[in-house]
């Protein structure tokens, strides 16, 4: 029992363990070339995942729920937002590709390309 107590206080005192998508990425269209990776989510910045929040241009959101796509290399998670003084939650699926991520929001799909270090 002690042991078992003990796993869970470790669990719980954890930091949050992150996504497979942990980085710093820039938008994938022919005037982002000139974004910059070392501001996140201004506009002009780079875009995040750092830990469990995807960090947009003005806006943040708590990935939560994470559901494995089967056979893709693919998250579907339930995003909890912020951004403009609102709150708000929607679906997001994060997808690895070589270069980068897709990110998929109702009706958009955005492609981020890796920040080079």
């Amino acid at each position: 029992m002690a042991r078992l107590t003990a796993l869970f206080a470790l669990l719980v005192a954890s930091p949050a363990l992150g996504t497979p998508f942990e980085g710093l990425y820039r938008p994938n269209y022919d005037f982002a070339s000139s974004w910059d990776c070392a501001t996140v989510g201004m506009e002009g910045g780079a875009v995040a995942v750092e830990g469990d929040v995807l960090h947009g241009v003005g806006n943040a959101c708590q990935l939560t729920d994470p559901v494995e796509v089967r056979g893709m290399n693919a998250v579907l998670y339930d995003a909890i937002c912020t951004g403009e003084g609102d709150a708000y939650s929607e679906r997001v699926l994060l997808m690895s590709h070589d270069f980068g991520i897709y990110v998929l929001r109702d009706g958009l799909v955005l492609d981020w390309l890796r920040c080079e270090e």
